[in-house]
């Protein structure tokens, strides 16, 4: 394993500078901006009801797409990203704390019928599991809420016992034989075997894996192997099938042992195997772990993604298409500026590419960007990636 990771560095070139990028707009002023859209964002998604509080991913009167109910009121991957976002925003919010118990409830409300410890992925505006498997799991969700957790314990206390119960969740129901996150609960047993073997880029979430580990139990070790594999498995596709872009597709399959990017109409659509929706949060996860642990496997990676992305742009964030394939290539009837896109290669441009002044350019137009897209031209998924982006980007947290 360790020998196999030194290839991988390698093979991605190693970023030269030691600290993260972030925008040249002084942080005071970059808090002022987060503040702003944090109150825009909470009016238009965040809700209380339902015993609890929960992100209304159809709260701006636009749908809710990822194969979701009709009449969706959330989704698990929505509840991780505002626990997250609440037990991150506390120090400028004086609100938060409570808005996450409220958002604790509702979890606790909605377990997934493979485990307690687990959340179902989809609820409806009766206030119940979405039916047809709306009481499954969704890998993603639970990650977040399980750091959201963690961290929450560390700030407040309280919250150690049932942080770890999902963790511990996670890797009995959600972890491939071969070590790597499964898409949720319901992929180990799914009929013909197909996706009992296939993992997600954006669930590898090395920075959560570190976190994790670190917290000493018995599954440390278990939560580094799989932060490990990861690395290893991701970054062995990227150079197979993206050497140039260092791109990564939606999901792949074959674990363990013939990795490759899935075909078309895999799960979701026909990027299945392209760089997409689900794909474009890999580097704002590599760049969580950067910040962090500061990890040359993740710094390095984002180096070429970095490099490309600055290229193919050339340097204008609203030419950013909304899917690419692995090789760079723009596949037809792409739509180009979307929030969602800008806000991860944001994140992932705070590692720069060894070239320390365009790099600076490139974040600052890429923070501009963020803040000249109004709320209102994006949709649920694209506003709460910006949101979580624009945390990144403001730093450490200061007073209100």
């Amino acid at each position: 394993m360790r020998k196999a990771i030194l290839v991988l560095m390698l093979l991605f070139p190693v970023a030269a500078q030691a600290l993260p990028l972030y925008p040249s707009m002084p942080q005071s002023e970059r808090y002022v901006a987060l503040d702003s859209f944090w109150t825009e964002w909470k009016r238009l998604y965040l809700r209380e009801g339902c015993g609890g509080a929960y992100v209304a991913t159809s709260g701006d009167g636009k749908t809710t797409w990822g194969g979701s109910a009709s009449n969706t009121l959330t989704v698990s991957e929505a509840h991780g990203y505002g626990m997250l976002a609440l037990v991150q925003m506390e120090d400028r919010d004086p609100d938060a704390h409570r808005l996450f118990d409220l958002m604790q409830d509702f979890f606790l409300a909605h377990p997934a019928v493979s485990d307690p410890g687990l959340m179902a992925w989809n609820q409806t505006r009766d206030c119940r599991d979405a039916p047809d498997g709306g009481n499954r799991s969704a890998s993603d969700g639970d990650l977040d809420i399980a750091l959201a957790l963690l961290k929450a314990d560390q700030r407040w206390g309280e919250y150690g016992a049932l942080a770890a119960s999902v963790r511990t969740a996670v890797l009995v129901r959600e972890v491939t034989p071969d070590g790597m996150i499964m898409l949720g609960d319901w992929a180990r047993s799914d009929e013909d075997g197909t996706y009992a073997g296939s993992s997600r880029s954006s669930d590898f979430m090395p920075a959560s894996f570190a976190a994790f580990a670190a917290v000493g139990d018995r599954d440390a070790k278990r939560w580094s192997e799989l932060r490990d594999r990861g690395y290893l498995v991701w970054g062995r596709l990227s150079r197979q099938y993206a050497r140039k872009t260092g791109l990564v597709p939606d999901f792949l399959t074959g674990l363990p042992d013939e990795p490759h990017p899935v075909p078309t109409n895999f799960l979701e659509g026909r990027f299945d195997g392209a760089f997409s929706w689900n794909a474009l949060r890999f580097p704002w996860r590599l760049a969580l772990d950067f910040l962090m642990t500061g990890d040359e496997r993740a710094a390095s990676h984002l180096v070429t993604i970095n490099r490309w992305i600055q290229t193919v742009s050339g340097g204008d964030p609203m030419r950013i298409a909304t899917t690419y394939r692995l090789d760079g290539r723009v596949p037809p009837d792409q739509d180009r500026g979307s929030a969602a896109f800008i806000a991860m290669f944001a994140a992932g441009a705070m590692a720069g590419s060894n070239n320390a002044s365009a790099d600076q350019a490139w974040l600052d137009a890429l923070w501009a960007a963020l803040l000249a897209r109004p709320a209102a031209k994006e949709d649920y998924y694209g506003n709460t990636l910006k949101l979580l982006a624009m945390i990144a980007l403001c730093g450490e947290t200061p007073p209100p």
